[in-house]
């Protein structure tokens, strides 16, 4: 299974996804939607969903998102 399939399955935006993992690493939920401009109930729906995922999906996501995440900063930084 890869990320694509991983947030096709979850009905999941692959831009939201990596923004919220992002932002609720470091805050709170209510922070986190007004960070990324939506309801709390979009952050509550993200954080219940990444609950229903097993494991192996919720890794593979965290690390190709924030991995991709990490690429666009650094040749951004060039």
């Amino acid at each position: 299974m890869d990320v694509n399939e991983i947030l096709d399955k979850y009905g999941l935006s692959r831009s939201t996804t990596t923004q919220y993992i992002d932002a609720i690493t470091q805050m709170n939920q209510t922070q986190t939607a007004e960070q990324l401009d939506v309801s709390r109930d979009t952050i509550n729906r993200y954080k219940n969903t990444f609950h229903e995922m097993n494991a192996q999906e919720r890794l593979l996501l965290i690390a190709s998102l924030t991995q991709d995440k990490l690429l666009q900063q650094t040749t951004k930084e060039r």
